[in-house]
């Protein structure tokens, strides 16, 4: 089998004991960090109203890390594209890619990544708030862009409007997805796929929607041939018992996410210290049985993620090691790289 391009999903943990300073110069690290070791990409996911995560602006991170890096690929994983007016994601990513040429992914979602009422509030209206105007959002963008065949028909309102800087191409788009609906739409614009396993790991709807996006995809210019990425959370360490122990502040926020409570990103003693009903600990169990999170050693690791790589056949693993301390962070980035290694000079087209 042929190894994976490697990437990596950053939530940018927020630290019990430290503050949002600490998290973002530490996913600066962790991007230097990653870079030397051949990851191909770097996305930070978009987040609201949530303690444990620093990742509510992800244009404003991916434009410091553009700083900071030289030939990783960084982009949104996603921008929530309802949460968001069209031309302001073109201008946003036009810029992005003045600073970074080349090196900009622009990855969209569906969903608000957050609450209801964190929703109503970044969209400002219940009409809003219960549109299911993704497509229409999205054709707005391809326009607004100067995608090829896809700019607005003479006589539309939005035609004579410039998305600001205009000399710059609008980043290659990928399509989230969880449920597979994005597979279509992925294929219809000719775009890239990432499935959303650490969200929904039923990796034979992976399977499913990557077929579906497959036979479906009509080439496009950033895209002459069709891309599937599936992301992972995944933490790895020398032992089973050491990658549970460094896994527990996941469970940890995962549980409080399901009851709707927001706190720091725990310890790992923190974490083990909690005082757990026995309905939530069979919860977290349940959560690393079904995938939702793989922590083991790097045999264990390996062989899920092969098992995904079989069933989907992804050209891209997508990791999100959401650990504590920074250093086991790294780490489990290196035991992945171990694993699966990558060329010197590859990149996604490969």
């Amino acid at each position: 089998m042929t190894s994976p391009l490697l990437s990596v999903l950053d939530l940018v943990p927020l630290l019990s004991g430290q503050g949002s300073t600490q998290a973002i110069q530490d996913s600066v690290a962790l991007a230097q960090h990653v870079e030397a070791l051949g990851y191909t990409r770097y996305w930070l996911a978009e987040h609201h109203s949530m303690q444990s995560l620093v990742s509510s602006a992800p244009e404003l991170l991916i434009a410091a890390l553009s700083q900071r890096t030289t030939t990783l690929r960084l982009g949104a994983g996603g921008i929530m594209l309802p949460n968001h007016s069209p031309l302001k994601v073109a201008e946003r990513f036009r810029t992005l890619e003045a600073l970074a040429p080349g090196r900009i992914d622009l990855g969209l979602g569906r969903a608000p990544g957050t609450d209801g009422r964190t929703a109503l509030a970044l969209r400002r209206s219940r009409q809003a708030l219960e549109a299911d105007d993704f497509e229409s959002q999205l054709a707005e963008l391809l326009a607004f862009g100067s995608v090829p065949d896809r700019e607005f028909p003479a006589g539309h309102p939005f035609a004579p409007i410039i998305a600001a800087p205009y000399d710059q191409p609008l980043p290659p788009l990928w399509l989230l997805s969880s449920s597979g609906h994005g597979a279509g739409v992925a294929a219809e614009i000719g775009g890239g796929l990432a499935f959303a396993a650490h969200i929904n790991p039923d990796l034979n709807l992976a399977a499913q929607a990557a077929r579906h996006y497959r036979a479906a995809f009509k080439p496009s210019s950033q895209f002459p041939q069709p891309q599937v990425i599936v992301a992972q959370s995944v933490i790895v360490a020398e032992t089973d018992k050491e990658a549970e122990r460094l896994s527990l502040p996941l469970g940890l926020m995962f549980l409080r996410l399901l009851r709707g409570e927001s706190a720091p990103f725990a310890s790992p003693e923190e974490a083990a210290a909690y005082p757990y009903s026995a309905a939530e600990l069979a919860q977290i169990e349940n959560m690393r049985r079904s995938g939702r999170f793989v922590a083991g050693s790097p045999q264990t690791v390996k062989a899920r993620l092969d098992h995904v790589l079989e069933l989907t056949g992804a050209d891209e693993l997508m990791i999100g090691s959401t650990i504590y301390d920074l250093n086991d962070r790294k780490r489990s980035y290196e035991w992945l790289s171990e694993l699966y290694p990558q060329r010197e000079g590859r990149s996604a087209a490969d």
